[in-house]
Order: C-alpha cells, then structure tokens, then sequence
C-alpha cells in the first residue's frame, strides 16, 4: 500500500488556491459537462447558439492522487471535507474567479467561474442534473467561457476538466521545515538546490538582479518566508507589467 499524506491549508503559511487550470487529463479523474443551447433546457439557461459553461469538480473530498516523490517514489495525497471546503471558502473570498490557466502553465482570460458550491445531497443535488455520482463535500465549479479558442479546445476534448492550483503546507512549506527530509543535513549546495526544486514549481516570470519576481503576490510572500525569513512583498513594474517580489528589505543579516 502507498504512503498516504493528507494535503492542508494553513492561512498563516500562505497557502490555498490561486487560480483554476483547464486540463486535458484531471488529477481527479473526473471531466467536466459543457453545456450548448441544445442541452438541458429546464434549467432555463440562455438560448444563445452556444452557451459555453463548463460544470465539474474542482475537488472530491478523500480522493487518493497520486504523485511521485523526489525518489520517484509513488505515494498519495488526499483532500479532507474540511479542506475542501476551505479551499473553496479562501478562493472565493479572495476573488480568484477570473484566474485560469491551460495546463497548469499560461494564463488564459475569458474564462470565468460564475458558481461555486459544495454538494450537500447526492441525489438533490444539481451535479446530479449533470450525471455526476460525487460523494458529499465534493467542490463544484460552474464556468463561463468567453475565449473562443478555449472554447474550441473543448469541443475537440483538448481540455477536459478543472485542476486547482495552489499551495499547502506538506508540499512546500512543510518540506522546508524538515517533516518531509528527516535529518537533512544544514548544507548551502544542499539547500540551493531544494531552492532550484522549488522555484521549478513556483514558476517565476522573471528576475531582477537575480532576485525571481513573481505574477502572485503570495508567492512572491510564500518564496521570501520560506528562503528568507521575511514577511510581504514588494511591487516591481518590469515592461509596464506589474510583478511581485519577496520583502528583502526586511531581510535578516
């Protein structure tokens, strides 16, 4: 049996969800129903020739994903009810709803949730309106899809249903702190390379006298507590685009 790891959201860790990815293949394993002017007429939507929604799940509540460790290990995470719902809680309140990417990599605009909720009964549910068997807890997202060519993506099943991205804290924040490296060694090349590792993930858009800036002020915050000890972040305006940094100017010497 794989080792089995419960993923969580500590807001004092800066974790939780950023954006909403469009994917081919779903780490959940489950696709999403998009919705023409054809289908579905009770639920009374617009009659438009297309209606471009995208219903699905964003998260299912103890569902084993799988991963690989740094050993190329197998092992699972999984998602309790309690943080799926804060998940979906954080999200909302911190209006992510226009942030969607395609495969977890390029920004996409057009792309919009318009209904977020969590299933309360499986078969009153309106996820059942759709043929979807998803156990209570489960996060469901509704999106409005006015990109054309994302649009087309979904008719040819390029992308086929939602991916969260985010952060929590066994993944990254834990790591550091040595939960997921027992006995590491205090080494500076070992140490810049877990920074390496988790750059990689962190994905920056650029760097400034070798300082990486990022499009998300919680990464530029969630970097800066991580490697440097520091809180906030600053603003840096790189060809008219405004980027994020980690706080140095608070740095410790």
């Amino acid at each position: 049996m794989r080792k089995q790891v419960e993923l969580l959201i500590d807001e004092d860790e800066l974790t939780g969800i950023e954006a909403v990815s469009l994917v081919r293949f779903p780490a959940i394993e489950q696709n999403w129903v998009y919705l023409s002017a054809t289908q579905d007429k009770k639920m009374q939507f617009a009659t438009d020739d297309e209606k471009r929604m995208l219903i699905g799940p964003a998260l299912i509540p103890d569902k084993l994903i799988m991963r690989l460790d740094e050993d190329d290990e197998e092992y699972d995470v999984f998602f309790s009810k309690e943080t799926v719902r804060h998940a979906m809680e954080l999200f909302m309140q911190e209006a992510r709803t226009n942030e969607s990417t395609l495969e977890h990599q390029s920004k996409i605009d057009g792309v919009t949730v318009v209904e977020s909720w969590l299933i309360e009964d499986k078969k009153k549910d309106k996820a059942a309106l759709y043929g979807f068997e998803l156990p209570i807890g489960t996060w469901m997202l509704s999106v409005k899809v006015n990109n054309a060519d994302i649009w087309e993506k979904v008719k040819a099943k390029d992308v086929r249903g939602f991916s969260v991205e985010g952060y929590f804290t066994d993944r990254l924040v834990e790591m550091m702190k040595g939960k997921l490296c027992k006995n590491c060694p205090e080494d500076k090349e070992i140490l810049e390379k877990l920074k390496a590792i988790i750059l990689d993930e962190l994905k920056p858009t650029s760097f400034l006298n070798d300082k990486p800036l990022f499009d998300s002020k919680r990464t530029a915050e969630l970097w800066g507590q991580m490697f440097h000890d520091v809180s906030g972040f600053e603003e840096v305006k790189l060809n008219g685009v405004m980027l994020y940094t980690a706080n140095y100017k608070l740095e410790k010497v």
